[in-house]
């Protein structure tokens, strides 16, 4: 791309303050010796300070309350999430401790009833934990 197609893009930005010091050195400088896109950035200039000029209108309180609420939930999700996450892996690592002392412990059917209580409770769990997400999306949907 030619110094002239980088600097036409940035002229936008320019009128509007928006480059850093380094490009904007280089927008003005480009304009100083190319008319065409002098004369573009005097018309983004009009244009912006022209929106600048525009009344910006007021958030709607319950537009701001339901925005709000849905940043909230989804912080709660993220944070719960890493929290199960946590909470497996502590799990798994107990039920492979106890599994093992059980074995040395009581034998292998000690250590075989151990992983069929597990399994039975982890499929409870789950079952549970897939109930109360469900519930969760249908409360978020009523937002």
């Amino acid at each position: 791309m030619s110094d002239h197609e980088s600097v036409r893009h940035l002229l936008a930005l320019s009128a509007a303050g928006l480059l850093d010091a380094a490009e904007e050195r280089l927008v003005r400088e480009h304009a100083r010796q190319c008319a065409r896109c002098a004369a573009k950035l005097d018309d983004y200039a009009t244009l912006s300070a022209g929106l600048s000029a525009l009344p910006c209108p007021l958030l709607l309180p319950d537009l701001l309350r339901r925005t709000n609420s849905v940043v909230a939930a989804e912080l709660d999700r993220r944070q719960g999430a890493a929290l199960a996450g946590g909470a497996a892996v502590f799990a798994l690592a107990f039920v492979l401790v106890i599994g093992l002392t059980l074995r040395i412990v009581g034998g292998d059917t000690a250590a075989l009833w151990w992983l069929v209580w597990v399994a039975v409770s982890s499929v409870f769990g789950a079952a549970s934990a897939l109930a109360l997400a469900s519930r969760r999306r249908l409360e978020r949907n009523m937002l």
